[in-house]
Order: structure tokens, then C-alpha cells, then sequence
């Protein structure tokens, strides 16, 4: 059999066609690694972020201002100014008669708050048998509760709040997480 010749020419294009496919591979790898992390929806874990809402008897209401849609945006105070910098007309003090023992003031009685703190959510028992079990290693005080098909683990009761925290750290030692709850 007669060995081909292969002229000059044809080896440069083989060469660049090789070069190609090797480029077009190293991109396709590049695309498959960087893409899901520049399209990625969830957002990143931020840490613990403590989050205080205020209590809703020492809250003011929330009053908007309502405007004609013709009337120029008015000038209001800084976010940051207190409340007192906002001045609002004074309206005539009035005073009520008083009410003989309305039913709505009985009903109202200081009610205990207790803390917990939620571990998780499961749908397998074996996953809530270990945590359980974890957790009651270190002498943390565990309960379930049945929602729907799953099941949720809470430590606790505890009651305060210190309480809670102080066993959320503990847990969180522990390498779990978990969300303080007032009950």
C-alpha cells in the first residue's frame, strides 16, 4: 500500500481545526462552571440579622396622608428627625364620660409569653429522631409537632427571652440553626 502524502496545507488546517475544537471545548466548560453562579436566584446567606419589631401597644399607628393628585408633593421632615420635630396642629381635648366596665377591658389580662426556638421541619423520621437525640445529648429539652404530613422540632419552652438566647447559642455551638419564637 502507497503511503499518502499529506501536503503542507492540509496540516495547517488540521492544526487550526484541532486549535478550534480545543477552544470550543474550554469554553463550553468555562460556560457550564461560571453560568449557574452568575444566573443563580437564591440569595446568600447574610448571617444572623436581628430584626425588632415594636411591640404593637407601644407602636404609634400608622396615619398616610392622603393628597389631591393635582396638589404639588408637600415637604415632609427627614426619616431620621424624631417624632417630636414633626409638628401636627393641636385638635381640642375632649373628654369622654367614663364607661362602667366594659366587657373588652375584663377579657384583657396579662398573659405569660414563653419563648421556643424552631429547629427545622422534616418529613422523614429518622431526620427528627436524630436531631432529637442530638440535641437531648447536650441537655437540650426537645418537642414535636405534627403539621400535615411533616413534623417540626422546637426546644423549649423557656421563659424568657435570655432564656431562649442563651440556648439558641448553645445550639447553634451544636453546628444547627435554628429561630427564636415567642409562643
Amino acid at each position: 500500500m502507497a503511503k499518502q502524502t499529506v501536503s503542507e496545507e492540509e496540516i495547517q488546517l488540521r492544526k487550526r481545526a484541532r486549535r478550534r475544537l480545543v477552544g470550543a471545548i474550554a469554553l463550553a466548560i468555562l460556560a457550564a462552571i461560571f453560568l449557574p453562579m452568575v444566573f443563580d436566584d437564591q440569595a446568600k446567606p447574610v448571617g444572623n440579622v436581628q430584626i425588632q419589631i415594636p411591640d404593637e401597644k407601644t407602636a404609634s399607628p400608622f396615619q398616610p396622608e392622603i393628597q389631591p393628585a393635582s396638589a404639588p408633593a408637600p415637604v415632609t421632615a427627614p426619616v431620621s428627625a424624631p417624632v417630636a420635630a414633626v409638628q401636627k396642629p393641636q385638635e381640642p381635648v375632649v373628654q369622654k364620660p367614663a364607661q362602667p366596665d366594659s366587657p373588652a377591658k375584663e377579657t384583657k389580662k396579662p398573659v405569660s409569653q414563653t419563648y421556643v426556638i424552631q429547629l427545622g421541619v422534616f418529613s422523614n423520621a429518622a431526620n427528627v429522631k436524630d436531631l432529637r437525640a442530638k440535641l437531648s445529648a447536650s441537655g437540650i429539652k426537645t418537642y414535636v409537632e405534627s403539621v400535615g404530613s411533616k413534623t417540626r422540632v422546637r426546644a423549649g419552652p423557656y421563659a424568657s427571652r435570655a432564656a431562649a438566647d442563651a440556648a439558641h447559642k448553645k445550639i447553634a455551638k451544636l453546628g444547627l440553626d435554628g429561630v427564636v419564637e415567642a409562643k
